[in-house]
């Protein structure tokens, strides 16, 4: 009896290890259905990644480091200096009314006898130096004058005209065009500016004359 018992408890015992380790019938096809979403999810994040960085890497290479790119012109947009050339400096500034006795005082041009208020600015400088126009515009008027010498008006938009006076050397003709930093003569000599090179430089707007300094270096939309 002690044996038949043992042999049919162990037989019992093998029968319920075989049914503890057989799989129930859903879990191999759970298991191969999460597999191939967990495939096809890496698939999609590689595949995603991938291409973010192929734009990053597009919008940098064309976008940013793109040597074709031009360079936006800063003279066009900017009035400027009515000259080009080193050592040159305000001579007689503009006469302001409202500024006070000083700065009035180094605003007069003086002429044998004469004291003159000055109505725009005076560059000088030891050597010749350029004149430029300051903004695009026409020539609509160039005549010499007997104390100034030859005279360049050029025309802009925003009722604004430019004056240049103390001209040398000029090939313009009235009814040209011309653009922002065009050389319309070189500065020069004349009975009223008898030292140095010079350019004597004035600004109407609207009719009436303003300081220069008011304008120049300001965007051309402003004006």
């Amino acid at each position: 009896m002690y044996i038949y018992s043992l042999s049919v408890n162990n037989t019992i015992r093998g029968e319920y290890m075989k049914k503890k380790l057989v799989l129930k019938p859903f879990v191999l096809p759970t298991i191969y259905i999460t597999l191939i979403v967990s495939l096809m999810i890496l698939a999609v994040n590689t595949l995603y990644r991938d291409n973010s960085q192929d734009k990053v890497n597009e919008f940098i290479s064309e976008d940013i480091f793109d040597e074709t790119i031009p360079v936006i012109n800063t003279e066009e947009n900017y009035v400027l200096s009515p000259y080009r050339g080193d050592n040159v400096t305000e001579k007689i500034g503009y006469y302001n009314y409202q500024s006070d006795e000083k700065s009035q005082e180094k605003s007069i041009i003086q002429y044998e006898n004469t004291y003159l208020q000055n109505s725009g600015i005076t560059y000088s400088s030891e050597n010749e130096f350029d004149v430029i126009a300051i903004m695009d515009g026409k020539v609509t008027k160039i005549y010499d004058n007997e104390l100034l010498g030859t005279v360049i008006e050029v025309t802009h938009n925003n009722n604004v005209i430019s004056v240049y006076q103390t001209i040398n050397n000029t090939s313009l003709k009235q009814g040209d065009e011309v653009t922002a930093g065009t050389v319309l003569g070189q500065a020069s000599v004349c009975k009223i500016f008898k030292t140095g090179y010079n350019l004597h430089f004035e600004i109407i707007k609207d009719g009436l004359t303003i300081d220069p300094n008011t304008i120049i270096g300001k965007n051309i939309k402003e004006i």
